[in-house]
């Protein structure tokens, strides 16, 4: 029971609407609960740099998440969204004002951030999206056309801890 509690406590919700763009189409809902063990990781080597990939499944394979890396003052970072790992997406969010960012193609796209590695670096632990935000993707790579957009609802955690 108490294990029962202690999960309840950690689990995070992202509230979500999948669609393609041409033809709209609604192709997913939902509210994906989900705790650290549902946390996708895939680390890698850019420039020298070690990156992770982090991202939560919403359902069909979709999932959004993040590039996570330390920086000394995190100024703007970028969420992504997918179907399979060919895709490419990369919606950008710069610093407003302390712990809040604003998505650069969307004045709308609002979120509330909260990082760990203080007081050495900045690293994106936690994103609370304050307003409906869109993430978009081009299924199949960057040269292809944008296909699908992930509304993530207000009130929505995404978490990477």
């Amino acid at each position: 029971f108490l294990l029962l509690i202690a999960l309840q406590a950690t689990a995070e919700k992202i509230e979500y609407e999948i669609y393609t763009i041409s033809p709209r189409k609604l192709v997913g809902k939902g509210i994906r609960e989900y705790t650290k063990k549902d946390v996708i990781l895939r680390p890698y080597e850019s420039n020298g740099e070690h990156v992770i990939e982090k991202y939560v499944e919403l359902e069909k394979g979709y999932k959004i998440g993040a590039r996570i890396f330390g920086e000394p003052k995190l100024e703007g970072f970028g969420l992504v969204a997918e179907q399979t790992d060919k895709d490419f997406s990369w919606e950008w969010f710069n610093l407003q004002s302390p712990g809040i960012f604003q998505k650069l193609q969307d004045e709308r796209g609002l979120v509330k951030v909260k990082f760990s590695g203080l007081p050495m670096t900045e690293v994106l632990e936690e994103v609370h999206f304050l307003n409906d935000t869109t993430l978009s993707f081009h299924l199949g790579g960057a040269g292809f056309p944008e296909s699908h957009n992930i509304l993530v609802k207000k009130g929505s955690v995404l978490r990477f801890d």
